[in-house]
């Protein structure tokens, strides 16, 4: 971790990976979102997740963050990330962030 607590690890190019519960956890999801708030400066996003187990809560927490933030969130629930994608494309908001562990096997 870093001097800030954040598992730099975590953090790759293109997204954001590690094992639910231990190193991407609520209090993580919510930094991250009120984060993202303050960075992006933007005044909407939409937010989706997947079928694990540990997608509500950390979709939860990292909305919190962000409307923490001032950023007015729209939840769009599960769904595939092409359905982000085109959330984002398609309604009045300014980025996305989708939560999932995609190709990752199912502990994380």
């Amino acid at each position: 971790m870093d001097g800030q607590g954040w598992p730099e690890h975590c953090f790759k190019a293109y997204d954001i990976r590690g094992i639910a519960g231990s190193e991407l956890t609520e209090k993580f999801a919510h930094r991250l979102g009120l984060s993202l708030a303050t960075y992006l400066d933007v005044d909407s996003m939409v937010v989706g997740r997947d079928i694990r187990n540990s997608s509500p809560e950390l979709a939860i927490a990292l909305m919190d963050g962000l409307s923490a933030g001032g950023v007015d969130v729209l939840d769009i629930g599960v769904v595939p990330t092409g359905c982000l994608y085109h959330a984002v494309w398609n309604l009045p908001v300014h980025g996305g962030v989708m939560v999932t562990a995609s190709h990752l096997s199912m502990r994380t």
